[in-house]
């Protein structure tokens, strides 16, 4: 483990020994204590390909096929990253986790940082860095401010341009967080300016046209139609999923305000409990951090945000 912490963070002074502790126990608490291997693929008579796999090594699932320049990035190394974070930023620990046998990996950090008493219902924001890695090829190794709706248990709101931080696996991975930690200002920075927005957000008044704007990047349905337009044109699923969109939207305007801060947790609120997902565990969380769901807060951040002029 110390061979691959070290070749992470080459050019850092990292205490190893201190760090290779901290990883292991991160990776015990959250059930992430493996690694995954790259193997030779090979045709019948052990033709070599150009190709290789994969594969989780204490369980051999494999997750991807892949081309030789593709670089693995360990567990060990997402810990590591995330411990460095806590160490300089003064963040603690808060969970973590896989999706899909391990296909996709998670840890979070917590933030003393928070908003209190944020919109009508005087609700609290607080902050998180969240890491995420995916082995199966779907998900780039990405690293960033998010939010937590205290109000919202369930709701990992992962909004503005979440996960600001993000490196392909390359050769070129490691060097990218090599610098990026050597100027963790930058977090602390990306978490204040998500703050900011939200509190902006929750002064701006939200207008109907700019509710039906959200409705239709979300749905593709258009709600100024009458019934019978809308009934001809979109399909009984889409006007399902537009109901209940608007259901949620409903409710949180109602409690937090008839603001675009109120818009926007119901968009968060149908991402993180009503939009339907695939039946498998964890699913809803994964669309949350990976998926559908993490696409759509993101699409509507950026929409908000063009509305206010605030990108």
């Amino acid at each position: 483990m110390s061979n691959i912490i070290s070749s992470a963070f080459d050019g850092l002074q990292v205490n190893d020994m201190a760090n290779a502790q901290a990883v292991s126990e991160l990776l015990e608490n959250y059930g992430l204590r493996w690694s995954v291997e790259k193997q030779p693929l090979y045709l019948k008579g052990d033709i070599e390909t150009p190709y290789h796999a994969i594969v989780r090594t204490d369980t051999q699932q494999v997750f991807q096929t892949c081309k030789d320049s593709y670089v693995p990035y360990q567990n060990s190394e997402l810990a590591e990253l995330l411990i460095r974070i806590s160490q300089q930023g003064g963040y603690k620990i808060h969970s973590g986790g896989e999706f899909n046998g391990g296909a996709k990996v998670y840890l979070q950090l917590e933030s003393g940082n928070m908003i209190t008493d944020i919109g009508e219902n005087r609700s609290k924001v607080k902050g998180f860095i969240s890491g995420i890695n995916g082995h199966d090829g779907t998900c780039t190794l990405k690293w960033g401010s998010v939010n937590f709706t205290i109000c919202c248990k369930n709701t990992f709101a992962l909004a503005g341009r979440t996960l600001q931080n993000s490196a392909k696996h390359t050769n070129s991975m490691l060097r990218k967080v090599d610098s990026y930690l050597r100027d963790i200002g930058v977090i602390i920075q990306q978490e204040q300016n998500l703050f900011d927005t939200y509190l902006k957000f929750a002064e701006e008044p939200a207008a109907r046209k700019s509710i039906a704007k959200i409705v239709r990047a979300v749905t593709d349905v258009d709600i100024t139609m009458d019934k019978s337009e809308a009934e001809e044109k979109f399909s009984t699923y889409q006007l399902n999923r537009t109901n209940e969109l608007m259901e949620s939207i409903a409710t949180e305007m109602n409690s937090k305000g008839q603001t675009m801060w109120g818009l926007f947790s119901g968009v968060t609120h149908y991402t993180s409990h009503v939009m339907p997902v695939q039946k498998r565990d964890n699913a809803r969380m994964e669309s949350k951090y990976t998926g559908t769901g993490r696409r759509i807060d993101n699409d509507v951040m950026q929409l908000i945000m063009q509305d206010m002029k605030l990108n």
